[in-house]
């Protein structure tokens, strides 16, 4: 019995291969690459990367678990915070009350209250700058030696950029050095992040992000 053989492209490297007709799926003889065969007459081929889906789905459900341990954690913050601000502003007022007939042990009962609020509020700010932030495959993370770039020489900031991740960046001369501030010639003034400078420490971007540095020039 005769089979019938189809020619078709491998849609990776280009290869020509010889299918059986009929068959759904075929690999490629060159490179390996596994081409699916729909549409019994106009043959339609697409190549599936199943590792890169496992690797996606992988991402995906460690990314799910993140947000959900990370939420845990949040709501266990907002109760301590909660109760510490409780607790200073309990503080104060026992210390205002105490001070109509003790000045010194009300202005004590201030100063705790103060302290306690100061310390929790040092606490959170510390906490939120040093939150692990997930970053996939393709996101970049703003770091702190990214934040850095004001006055620093713009190649070096567009090195860093692109060191981190950033494939879209591009220096930009603002064109205003003249004899009196020729000290600043190539020095970065700003940089913006699809249009915003309004980034901080532990943002995570897209790695195809317009970034924009701009420094001083002729």
């Amino acid at each position: 019995m005769a089979y019938k053989m189809i020619s078709v492209k491998c849609p990776d490297c280009g290869a020509t291969m010889e299918i059986e007709g009929g068959r759904e799926f075929a690999f490629c003889t060159y490179c390996g690459s596994k081409v699916i065969v729909s549409n019994e007459n106009e043959y339609v081929y697409r190549h599936v990367d199943e590792a890169r889906i496992r690797e996606d789905e992988t991402e995906r459900m460690i990314r799910l678990r993140e947000i959900e341990l990370q939420e845990k954690e949040n709501e266990r913050e907002r109760k301590a915070s909660a109760i510490a601000y409780g607790i200073a502003l309990a503080s104060v007022a026992i210390g205002a009350i105490v001070s109509i007939w003790q000045p010194v042990g009300g202005l004590w009962g201030f100063i705790i209250g103060a302290y306690i609020a100061m310390f929790n509020f040092i606490r959170n700010n510390n906490k939120k700058k040093n939150t692990r932030r997930y970053v996939g495959s393709n996101s970049a993370l703003i770091s702190d030696d990214l934040m850095n770039y004001r006055d620093q020489n713009y190649a070096g900031v567009v090195m860093k950029f692109r060191a981190a991740g950033f494939t879209n960046v591009t220096a930009v001369s603002l064109r205003n050095v003249g004899f009196f501030n020729m000290y600043k010639n190539g020095l970065v003034d700003s940089v913006t992040i699809n249009g915003s400078g309004a980034f901080e420490e532990g943002d995570v971007f897209p790695k195809n992000s317009v970034v924009l540095v701009h420094y001083h020039g002729k």
